[in-house]
């Protein structure tokens, strides 16, 4: 299934939980957080918050889209938009440099969020471990990454395959909207 990466999106919703942290942010626990809230998203509603594409890391999944941008890669168009709200300060904390429109963001959207923050902020012990037993969809890649199909997470989460082929559907007509639209 492919989802379709909403760079304006991506940044409210990593806005959002830089914010509810304080402004500041542990890139890890960042990424962590937004994959969760994605996945949640996936689950309860068939579409996730920032269409990024997820993978298996080492050390437990990621939005390997955001990834890339907190690490200074992507397209420059995108990176442009992203560094004007979002700033990775070394060695891993990410700040808030100005508040993104967060009515992009619909209210359930932001209750996932909001959940993922709370579920992940109250971890005890290693993140990693905890996202590898509550995310079976995580496969360990050794030093490398795998790709994790969010059709996976929907089969995993019971979702029946009519289910899912409905969900495939509705994020394809998602996609084929933005791309006429010119949509990033």
């Amino acid at each position: 299934m492919l989802l379709d990466f909403n760079i304006d999106k991506s940044i409210c919703a990593t806005g959002y939980l830089i914010e509810r942290a304080g402004g500041c942010e542990d890139m890890f626990m960042l990424l962590k957080k937004v994959y969760f809230a994605d996945r949640s998203a996936l689950i309860g509603w068939g579409q996730s918050i920032t269409g990024d594409r997820l993978a298996s890391l080492e050390k437990g999944p990621v939005v390997s889209g955001i990834y890339n941008l907190l690490k200074g890669a992507g397209t420059q168009e995108r990176l442009i938009k992203w560094n004007d709200f979002i700033e990775r300060r070394q060695p891993c904390k990410v700040l808030l440099r100005k508040t993104p429109n967060y009515g992009l963001l619909s209210e359930r959207e932001k209750n996932a969020l909001e959940n993922s923050q709370k579920v992940i902020s109250a971890i005890r012990g290693s993140v990693p471990n905890w996202l590898h037993k509550h995310c079976p969809e995580w496969r360990d890649p050794g030093k490398s990454s795998i790709p994790i199909d969010p059709s996976t997470i929907l089969r995993l989460a019971k979702k029946s395959e009519d289910e899912i082929r409905q969900i495939e559907e509705a994020n394809e007509e998602v996609r084929v909207l933005r791309y006429l639209l010119g949509a990033q």
